[in-house]
């Protein structure tokens, strides 16, 4: 499968067509309203690159959440849905930076353990978890300070072309940090990181933790799907394309059903051990591909849930 810039600029010209929503952020919301990317696990990471620019010096509006300060914010974490009496998923930092011209918000997932639960002596769990926590929070910190750097360069270069202040003031520039958990029970978490920029350019990233508590480390495709999950998600993913081709005039797949003689581009290939997905309420794996990877920008991610075989 070709690189995602490749299948862009063969579709660049095409037209354009036209849930974790819970008490953390509700919590959030009644206080007070409130460098590049490092690349993290090759097979978690999904990068989407377009360059653009970004933040110079703000006002920071910063809540480093305790959860013992704060009376209604305590009560709500204690509400949280428990990862089979092991875990927890807490915004441990949210912040706003709002400057002329730039939007920031991040919301910063902590992953929490029970030490009831779990004991002094699971220490593997301890470091596991904790190694989780802390490549979260340098994906996060490397990510707003990337951002920054490239607003800076990108509005210096808007002046310097003949830019004018009325012109900038008209852009919408945001860039937001957050998470989504998208499936927790027994001892298995899955949860995925979420970034995006919307202004001058497209550039998005997701990470996805699927994580097996009671080991210590990541699900793979084939835990979730057996020994022959290769097969079953090629199988499952091609079927959908050429279904969601058929219904949509607008749904481009490359090397499918009205791109199927498209030789220009290479399309969906296979799934690997390095595949990209998250587990969904129903425990089922879904399988995501960035912008460019299978079909053209403006059909976004992609993302096909694949059935689990009956046991």
């Amino acid at each position: 499968m070709r690189k995602p810039e490749d299948g862009k600029k063969v579709y660049d010209n095409i037209e354009i067509p036209e849930e974790l929503n819970n008490v953390v952020k509700d919590a959030i919301h009644s206080m007070d309203k409130g460098k590049s990317i490092k690349k993290h696990r090759t097979h978690n990471a999904v990068r989407i690159f377009r360059y653009c620019g970004t933040a110079a010096a703000a006002l920071l509006v910063c809540m480093t959440i305790g959860l013992n300060t704060n009376e209604v914010f305590a009560r709500e974490m204690g509400e949280l849905p428990i990862i089979g009496s092991l875990a927890k998923v807490l915004t441990i930092r949210s912040y706003h930076e709002k400057d002329e011209g730039h939007d920031i918000t991040v919301n910063v997932p902590e992953i929490q353990l029970d030490e009831t639960q779990t004991g002094d002596a699971d220490a593997g769990k301890e470091t596991f978890v904790g190694d989780i926590n802390q490549e979260i929070q340098t994906i996060v910190d490397d990510y707003v300070a990337d951002a920054k750097q490239k607003f800076a360069e990108y509005k210096e270069a808007f002046f310097a072309t003949g830019g004018t202040e009325e012109e900038w003031g008209n852009r919408d520039i945001a860039v937001n940090v957050d998470y989504e958990v998208k499936y927790q029970q027994g001892n298995i978490l899955s949860m995925v990181l979420i970034t995006d920029e919307a202004w001058v350019s497209a550039y998005g990233v997701r990470y996805y933790y699927n994580l097996d508590l009671s080991r210590n480390r990541q699900l793979t495709l084939q835990d979730l799907l057996g020994d022959n999950y290769v097969e079953i998600a090629n199988e499952s993913i091609i079927r959908q394309m050429k279904e969601r081709d058929a219904a949509d005039e607008n749904a481009v797949y490359w090397g499918i059903g009205k791109a199927a003689d498209d030789g220009m581009v290479d399309g969906f290939q296979t799934v690997d051990e390095n595949t990209s997905f998250y587990i969904n309420a129903d425990g089922n794996p879904v399988v995501c591909f960035e912008k460019y990877e299978v079909a053209p920008g403006y059909m976004g991610f992609q993302e096909f849930e694949i059935q689990k075989p009956v046991q």
